[in-house]
């Protein structure tokens, strides 16, 4: 009971009630540790942290991830060198995911099983697969649940949405004018997509397209084109070393307006005009700053070196170390007796 008052209830009315029934069974009333415990429910409860924007990622997933990913290389004896070189292996693996991921974004389309139309088509254009995968998932249930009008104001309309089970059920508001959607489990403003009470609503108004105002930037396809929008605003200044993200915009740009043209002749030679066209004039610009780095160069005062002073006893060239290091040889020639065999006659007889 008490995991379900952690992570399991939807809403806080049913957290109160789950807390309640518990207190009572094990009679917990006079509990000073459960007293303080409920007093700091909204640190530990997920259910009171729902209006805020987590992805669904807990600081325990956090952190089981992460030992996930490095623990099978690393152990305690792992030296820090040793930790870094597995470190960017780990990294340049996920470099390579993530672009095999994104070209299969750009390429594939998701497979469920049934005719894609309305939403679930516009959702296929806008997610990313693996994000696209949650969302169907979300719609099926959508699809199962049922839904009743309990209140009508203009164009809001309120919604009672309750599960295939009936275990659970959950108001949702629709504004159809201003297409504005919320639900009282707030799934989109901890996650940032829509409900499967949403969905549902959404689905018996017929509406065929996401509105703007559910759909976030960082879980579509194009979520590294909007990055690159916002950080084109930035002075030219400060965009010094930082311009890997616009190198893969403009390269995903230009592949995909050849892949238009190629069919095309005249389209691909207005593309090859326009090459050359910009090629002539980049060139002229990169020769124009290179002239003006030269003038600068030349301009700017040239530093020699000073003149060399003649110190007292030294005449000659100074030694260097390997000149010093030589051994002097001892003696003389004549001095040194040889000891081959044969070049002294012996003074004893051998025989």
């Amino acid at each position: 009971m008490f995991n379900k008052c952690l992570s399991g209830c939807d809403n806080e009315k049913e957290f109160e009630e789950c807390w309640m029934k518990m207190v009572t069974d094990y009679k917990l009333e006079n509990n000073d540790w459960f007293k303080r415990l409920y007093g700091l429910k909204d640190k530990w409860c997920t259910t009171l942290n729902n209006g805020f924007f987590s992805a669904d990622i807990r600081s325990s997933q956090r952190n089981e991830s992460t030992n996930h990913a490095i623990g099978f290389d690393a152990n305690k004896t792992t030296t820090l060198t040793e930790f870094y070189g597995i470190y960017k292996k780990i990294i340049k693996q996920w470099r390579r995911t993530e672009q095999q991921d994104e070209f299969n974004c750009s390429k594939a389309q998701p497979d469920i099983g049934y005719e894609m139309a309305g939403i679930v088509r516009h959702a296929s254009e806008v997610y990313t697969l693996t994000l696209f995968k949650e969302f169907n998932k979300e719609f099926m249930k959508g699809i199962s649940a049922t839904s009743t009008v309990i209140g009508e104001h203009d164009t809001t309309t309120i919604y009672r949405v309750t599960s295939l089970m009936g275990d659970r059920s959950n108001e949702v508001i629709f504004d159809s004018s201003m297409m504005l959607i919320t639900c009282d489990c707030l799934k989109f403003e901890r996650f940032g997509m829509l409900c499967c009470h949403s969905l549902r609503i959404l689905l018996i108004n017929s509406v065929q397209r996401i509105p703007d105002a559910y759909i976030k930037n960082r879980w579509t396809k194009i979520a590294k084109t909007k990055v690159w929008d916002k950080f084109g605003k930035v002075s030219l200044a400060e965009k010094v070393g930082r311009n890997i993200p616009w190198r893969h915009e403009i390269t995903r740009k230009i592949y995909n307006l050849v892949l238009r043209a190629e069919e095309n002749e005249d389209a691909i030679k207005i593309i090859e005009e326009s090459h050359k066209r910009d090629s002539l004039a980049i060139d002229a610009l990169n020769s124009t700053k290179n002239v003006d780095v030269l003038t600068d160069a030349s301009s700017s005062t040239k530093i020699l070196d000073p003149t060399r002073s003649k110190t007292k006893g030294r005449g000659k060239r100074a030694k260097g170390h390997f000149e010093t290091s030589k051994k002097k040889k001892v003696g003389t020639s004549n001095s040194i007796q040889s000891k081959e065999f044969g070049t002294k006659t012996p003074k004893q007889h051998l025989f």
